[in-house]
């Protein structure tokens, strides 16, 4: 993580340099993202940089963290569902508050890249799936709270559901990604994919001796 020496800046001034570095990321991927332009955009010296971070994977992971941080500070407060009667539209709301922080924040664009180009053996991906831990503790325990109340099946492990609404989520949003605009309304095959989305969620989660509903 970045050295205390930029935690200690203005926040102003980290947000800026963050800021900038998270478009040059998103812009050139973070294999191609080149280290002299991004000091060139930021107007500081190599070994200003250095000053800072680590390497260029410290600088990424900070702003990674960032926003995982932030995402999962607003899920907490969101709260864990209170009632059965609420539950399925909790959990809906969870991935709505999900999507509208990452776009809110620009980090679609960041996901989209990690997406195209940070596969499971890329050396930053495995801290990746780390830094996501938190997010994931919740959804957890999210599932682990409906299969209590009878609302999610219980023949599969609450970590199996896990893995397998994620592995779907991705598909799905990898598909979206490919035509996100930002600042653009969704288009009609994404609004499609999105509501499709929210339906095999529920409906891989549900018992099925439960009526499936919208």
């Amino acid at each position: 993580m970045p050295l205390n020496r930029f935690l200690n800046l203005p926040e102003e001034e980290k947000d800026r340099v963050l800021k900038i570095s998270k478009l040059q990321f998103s812009t050139h991927g973070y294999d191609s993202m080149s280290l002299n332009l991004l000091l060139k955009e930021i107007d500081i010296s190599k070994g200003q940089f250095y000053y800072w971070f680590e390497d260029k994977a410290d600088l990424f992971f900070t702003i990674i963290q960032e926003g995982l941080d932030a995402l999962n500070l607003r899920l907490l407060e969101h709260g864990q569902p209170t009632s059965k009667t609420g539950y399925w539209t909790h959990m809906r709301q969870i991935r709505l508050i999900s999507e509208q922080f990452w776009e809110e924040n620009e980090f679609v664009e960041i996901g989209r890249m990690v997406s195209q180009q940070v596969p499971p053996n890329h050396p930053i991906h495995e801290r990746l799936e780390e830094c996501c831990q938190p997010l994931q503790n919740h959804f957890l325990s999210c599932i682990q709270l409906g299969q209590e109340w009878g609302l999610v099946r219980t023949d599969l492990s609450a970590s199996m559901l896990l893995t397998l609404t994620e592995g779907v989520s991705d598909t799905f949003y990898e598909l979206m990604l490919d035509s996100y605009t930002t600042d653009a309304p969704p288009s009609p095959t994404n609004q499609t994919l999105h509501d499709l989305l929210g339906r095999t969620l529920r409906s891989l989660l549900q018992p099925t001796s439960v009526e499936k509903t919208d």
